[in-house]
């Protein structure tokens, strides 16, 4: 639904405040046709501002931190932690109140309006740079929350924000955004629905963090443990080695891949390789417009048209965070079922979904590879997946890349992914983690039991069976929003 509008008349108070701009998008703003809105700044008890304490605060390693704008994505409810997201900070510099569960972290400059809420204590000891607001909701705070994530408040507060800057400032415009609320007699209901479907939601991202953590501690136990005991120590690579591998542009020779390709090598059921194991990989299509022709994209789908997996929109966890359809006449190499889709390319390199659901027209670009491994079953790919995000977590994808700007691992170094001998009943523990199956589904609870209910099922869940029912949950929320947003009456079949 499309809420940036431009105007069918404007004053000339309008004209004025833009510099007598003739410009049909410098007037462009949100229309929200309902009347029962209110500002954000009305619906907050208070705001705590970050600090900037400079980069001479900055350390390699800390007890204390900084979370910073890019820690807060458009496609997480949580707060992101990867690369300099979250800074190591002199101790000395903390001067920020400790972060508590359930706060909510807003971003007032450089992505603006990107929000994420704080889980769990383990964040007390972090602060919040100059970008950063924390926001004391006086409503429901999951019910704030379920609206800063639409995108309704980016749209609202990025027409508010004054354009030409290298980096956008809300400083407080974000105050002025309007939330709006249903108006029908039992709006108390749907302001309830709303908030414990946003909480269901938050609740099944952190357990999508909690596997994937499982996933990688699995692996790095089974190795440890199931090692013969070899001590490592580091030697520089022979002249036969640099021969045989015909390549100086790695990290094959350093201690860390050393050092795990030791803990591979002597690991008790010994190494071996993908190729040895058979499997086998297809590059996917290359999209130049001088090779295919034009295409055109969409963000829905459409009959006829290929949905378009890359690998930027995998995340770490094996799930897709963003989807999106591509129209080509021509006929382009698709990805099945059972298929382990891998960015091979960039920062993404080493990103992988298995496609557990038949994906019907379906395809990636080049910059993602398709390896699949035919006689096994589905267990074994989704292993070979969770290894491959615990080779990413290590630094061995990137150790065997090659190239600047996140460079790419090429399929032709496949073979140098130190791959261990995992007993069938170790790769089978480890799947499940990701794919599960899980209980088949259960009646609709009361709203009031909403949020325990999704949980006690989140326990029996992969990841695969997590994002699933949470975009099924981030659906029925956006429905909801919406008819909110147009003023209309909303049904909750759920009983109180």
């Amino acid at each position: 639904m499309q809420y940036l509008q431009v105007p069918r008349a404007i004053t000339s108070t309008d004209v004025r405040g833009q510099g007598l701009s003739w410009s049909a998008s410098m007037y462009r703003r949100v229309q929200i046709p309902t009347r029962n809105t209110k500002s954000v700044g009305e619906l907050l008890s208070g705001y705590d501002k970050g600090g900037d304490p400079g980069s001479l605060y900055y350390l390699g390693r800390s007890t204390h931190y900084l979370i910073r704008t890019k820690a807060l994505q458009e496609h997480s409810t949580l707060i992101c932690t990867k690369g300099d997201a979250i800074t190591p900070l002199n101790p000395r510099a903390f001067e920020n109140p400790s972060l508590s569960d359930g706060d909510i972290l807003l971003s007032k400059d450089s992505n603006i309006g990107e929000c994420a809420m704080v889980d769990g204590d383990r964040w007390k000891n972090h602060a919040i740079s100059g970008g950063v607001v924390r926001l004391r909701p006086s409503i429901d705070r999951f019910y704030l929350f379920a609206f800063l994530k639409h995108p309704i408040f980016r749209e609202a507060l990025y027409s508010k924000v004054p354009r030409g800057s290298t980096i956008a400032h809300a400083n407080t415009l974000w105050l002025d955004c309007r939330v709006p609320f249903p108006e029908q007699s039992d709006a108390d209901r749907v302001e309830r629905y709303v908030s414990v479907l946003m909480e269901a939601i938050v609740d099944k991202e952190r357990a999508i963090r909690s596997r994937h953590e499982t996933i990688l501690a699995a692996i790095d136990s089974e190795l440890t443990e199931s090692g013969n005991g070899s001590v490592f120590a580091y030697a520089f690579p022979q002249l036969s080695e640099v021969r045989t591998a015909g390549r100086y542009d790695t990290g094959l020779y350093c201690r860390g891949f050393r050092a795990f390709r030791h803990r591979v090598d002597h690991y008790k059921h010994g190494p071996t390789t993908l190729s040895a194991l058979g499997v086998k990989s297809r590059r996917g299509s290359n999209l130049a417009v001088s090779v295919i022709g034009r295409s055109l994209y969409s963000e829905t789908p459409k009959p006829l048209w290929y949905e378009l997996i890359r690998p930027v929109n995998i995340s770490e966890y094996g799930t897709l965070v963003r989807r999106e359809w591509l129209g080509n006449r021509r006929r382009l190499a698709i990805v099945h079922r059972g298929d382990l889709v891998l960015g091979c390319e960039g920062f993404e390199k080493g990103r992988s979904i298995v496609l557990i659901d038949d994906p019907g027209r379906t395809t990636t670009n080049f910059h993602g590879t398709a390896v699949y491994w035919p006689g096994a079953t589905m267990e074994q790919v989704v292993w070979l997946r969770c290894y491959f995000a615990f080779l990413r977590e290590q630094g061995v994808v990137d150790w065997v890349g090659v190239g600047g700007s996140g460079g790419h691992m090429s399929p032709e170094y496949f073979d140098y992914l130190p791959i261990p001998n995992f007993p069938d009943h170790v790769q089978a523990a480890i799947a499940r983690l990701y794919h599960a199956g899980g209980p088949g589904a259960a009646g609709p609870p009361s709203i009031s039991e909403f949020v325990d209910h999704h949980h006690a099922r989140n326990e029996a869940l992969g990841i695969w069976e997590l994002d699933s029912g949470m975009k099924a949950l981030q659906a029925e929320l956006a429905a909801i929003q919406d008819q909110i947003i147009l003023g209309r009456t909303v049904a909750v079949a759920l009983p109180d």
